[in-house]
């Protein structure tokens, strides 16, 4: 496999410390069809979580402000040539690993969505058949962009087909740029209207529907998309850690100083959940589920790994959630005895080697379609009353819970009942709608796809 030299640990230290964007676009774009748009397409979509506590903040003249009328435009196909040069290059870059160019073109990404895109680029050889469709935008000089592209692979011959969807607008001085730092309500709005418009759905049920063929017909490739999955996170892992160590080297001297021999001093933060998120007994996603959050619950987050996880205080004890999913609220710098921060360094060590084996192991025995819902299965039957208990006594309807047409975020099984031990009625591939009629309070939601009704977790609907 051919590598590239990225530079990651030089180019990230010199970045600004932005909010984080990416996974926070679950509510008004249209998603990456499968894991291979995360990992392969560096896909990058608009985010409505972070966005929630911006909006907030928005004065009341902001909020009293007219919404943009949503026209119903019909998608054109490569009409602005540059657009479509704007887009040539953002992919050109991604192919190459270049985060300063990625950086001036992607507005509002962080610096781990950067890292992110930098370390695919060692899997990734180019980018072809790059075809732009097209919607008007809410403002002025501004375009919806859904972008079909064929990723050509290193270590794979064929081409996986992906689609990703941009905001694009123009600045002060006439370029175009693409826009991940949205706040403003009517924007937002706007975009989860056209994007729900049914040339968009089709176009992403078509895009979905092929690579799904592609990868159900293709061992190897689903192999492939398993084991890039596993080494982006090792990559963007690694390159956190040695970033944060240069940095704690650059300062160490000025720190000691300011310690006493007794003391010293850790900054522990409120974080609030932008969505329903396991929370589990280690930092893996093959421990234990413990729990569930409830979006917007704060928890005081104890530490935050550089493999992607939070410490968290749960319940008197500690337990770990993904570090992505979480906004933080507040932060708080307290002393403690230094024994204890040795303690807690030991812990995190040992919990970071440990995820690593168990990484390893998991990534030897799963395939690109089926491992959330392995696991979803694995944590579901990890009690003895998790599927008769959940049946009987917290199968309340969820009142507030969406319906409706929901996009499915991972390939999973659509059952006859609500668990994990009754049978399969069909599979609902990453990317499709489905009609959601109900959601419980059990985690399981009923829904209708392909004329069959059945049950699906609610966690893998995109919320």
């Amino acid at each position: 496999m051919k590598r590239k030299d990225n530079g990651v640990a030089n180019w990230r230290n010199e970045k600004k410390d932005i909010s984080a964007f990416l996974e926070d676009n679950k509510k008004y774009l249209m998603p990456l069809i499968l894991v291979v748009a995360v990992i392969i397409t560096v896909a990058v979509a608009l985010s409505a979580g972070h966005r929630e506590d911006k909006l907030s903040q928005t004065s009341a003249a902001d909020a009293e402000a007219s919404s943009f009328e949503v026209p119903d435009a019909t998608m054109e196909e490569n009409a602005y040539p540059e657009v479509n040069a704007l887009v040539e290059k953002y992919y050109e870059a991604s192919a190459e690993g270049d985060s300063e160019t990625i950086s001036q073109i992607y507005k509002g990404l962080d610096d781990t969505e950067i890292l992110k895109a930098v370390a695919a680029s060692e899997y990734i050889e180019k980018f072809d058949n790059i075809t732009v469709y097209t919607k008007p935008g809410p403002v002025d000089g501004s375009y919806v962009a859904y972008v079909y592209n064929e990723v050509k692979l290193y270590d794979y011959e064929g081409n996986v087909p992906g689609l990703e969807t941009l905001y694009i607008c123009t600045d002060e001085n006439g370029n175009l740029y693409i826009n991940g730092d949205i706040a403003d309500t009517n924007e937002i709005d706007y975009l989860k209207q056209i994007n729900v418009q049914s040339d968009v759905i089709d176009l992403n049920n078509k895009v979905a529907s092929s690579y799904n063929e592609m990868v159900s017909g293709d061992e190897k490739l689903a192999e492939l998309l398993t084991k890039m999955r596993s080494g982006l996170q090792v990559s963007v892992g690694e390159a956190l850690a040695t970033s944060e160590g240069a940095s704690t080297d650059s300062s160490s001297e000025e720190e000691s100083a300011e310690e006493t021999e007794e003391e010293n001093t850790v900054t522990i933060r409120t974080i609030r959940a932008t969505d329903v998120i396991n929370i589990r007994s280690s930092d893996s996603e093959t421990a234990d589920v413990i729990s569930r959050t409830e979006k917007g619950q704060e928890f005081r987050e104890l530490e935050a790994l550089a493999n992607g996880w939070s410490r968290i205080e749960y319940n008197g004890a500690e337990a770990y959630v993904k570090t992505e999913f979480f906004d933080v609220v507040s932060s708080e710098t307290v002393e403690v005895e230094k024994e204890e921060t040795d303690e807690q360094e030991t812990s995190s060590e040992a919990s970071s080697s440990e995820d690593e084996k168990q990484t390893a192991s998991s990534d030897a025995a799963s395939s690109a379609s089926t491992t959330d819902e392995t696991l979803a299965s694995a944590s579901d039957s990890s009690t003895s009353t998790s599927s008769s208990s959940s049946k009987s006594s917290s199968s309340e309807v969820i009142s507030s819970a969406k319906t409706g047409k929901i996009v499915v975020e991972e390939s999973i099984k659509l059952r006859k009942g609500p668990g994990t031990d009754t049978d399969s009625i069909t599979t609902i591939f990453a990317g499709a709608t489905v009609n959601v009629i109900e959601q419980y309070t059990n985690g399981w939601a009923k829904v209708e796809y392909n004329k069959n009704t059945g049950y699906i977790k609610s966690e893998f609907l995109r919320q």
